[in-house]
């Protein structure tokens, strides 16, 4: 696992500086292999042996999908549909955590991050084209729910991973809608590859 982990982390950094540099024909490759480092954590972690660990993996699975559909920038219908594959990503984890959850109800306090994703959407919607509205806003509502539902899983990195998640796609919705900037990806690449791989490592704890 530790050479596994080695690995997945020069390969997120390459990623980190390819996107960076807007080197597109690396990124084609590197990002796809960063998506099979964080699946190959999870299954060498122990992901296909518990109810939690498949669902995560599922999710992993599904995120990983939307990687691959995200890698072009002027296909509207791949963005699209690398938003669903991504929400559903959320969605099997969702799953995974309400079948995990070590607390009975919600507390107040968590339903924070829904408040942050209102404040954030409201902010990004005077830039969003008309079309890409109501999926943003839907997305959104998905992901905060992502990150509420994972404070009431008994494993500490799990709301450390959402958090992570979280505030890289808030970063890719800034790249994407409202300033297209090389420093965007030094938030995005490194928060969500790092969620994926606390996800991913989560799997073997049972």
């Amino acid at each position: 696992m530790t050479i596994i982990l080695a690995i997945y982390a020069v390969l997120v950094l390459a990623l980190t500086w390819t996107e960076y540099n807007r080197k597109r024909n690396l990124q084609a490759w590197l990002k796809p292999l960063a998506a099979l480092g964080f699946i190959l954590i999870a299954i060498f972690s122990g992901a296909l042996y518990w109810d939690f660990g498949r669902w995560i993996l599922w999710g992993l699975i599904a995120c990983a999908v939307g990687d691959v559909l995200l890698l072009s920038r002027d296909n509207p219908l791949k963005f699209k549909l690398g938003m669903l594959a991504f929400a559903i990503g959320h969605l099997l984890y969702v799953w995974a955590f309400i079948n995990h959850s070590g607390k009975s109800d919600l507390a107040p306090w968590m339903f924070l991050p829904l408040i942050a994703g209102i404040g954030y959407f409201t902010w990004v919607l005077k830039k969003l084209p008309k079309d890409m509205i109501a999926p943003v806003a839907i997305y959104t509502v998905i992901i905060m729910a992502m990150v509420i539902f994972s404070f009431t899983v008994p494993i500490a990195i799990i709301p450390l991973a959402a958090i992570m998640f979280a505030i890289s796609d808030m970063f890719v919705a800034r790249d994407r809608f409202v300033s297209n900037q090389p420093i965007n990806t030094i938030a995005i690449t490194p928060l969500y590859f790092g969620a994926q791989a606390l996800f991913a490592l989560a799997a073997s704890i049972g």
